[in-house]
């Protein structure tokens, strides 16, 4: 095998400028090269620590939200609740009345009948 037929030799200088390139963007990504605009490892670790505090903000501001949202439900179960039963005492009212409304009807109706003859 020659010299000349090593991947990175047949990819020239094009592809050890890309080797560098990757090489530098995943150094970045992994923080251990920091960018010229943040200028020092203390202005990461600023940056870092005020993005743990938006995030942990942000965490109990969804906590919060939870909660109500839980509260929010049992009210509306409770409201539920209390309407099935007016709905239920109505409807219970309403049976009632008709059955002495049907009472009535038939004593009535046995009255005139036994008057009539």
């Amino acid at each position: 095998m020659e010299w000349t037929q090593i991947p990175v030799v047949q990819l020239g200088a094009f592809g050890v400028l890309l080797g560098v390139l990757w090489l530098v963007g995943w150094m970045v990504f992994k923080g251990h090269l920091v960018p010229s605009t943040l200028a020092t490892r203390a202005t990461l670790d600023d940056v870092r620590a005020d993005r743990d505090a938006r995030v942990a903000e942000a965490n109990a501001d969804a906590d919060e939200w939870r909660a109500l949202y839980v509260r929010e439900c049992e009210a509306h179960e409770l409201t539920r609740r209390a309407h099935a039963e007016e709905i239920r005492a109505a409807l219970l009212a309403s049976t009632e009345g008709a059955q002495v409304a049907a009472v009535l009807l038939a004593e009535i109706r046995s009255r005139q009948i036994g008057a009539g003859s």
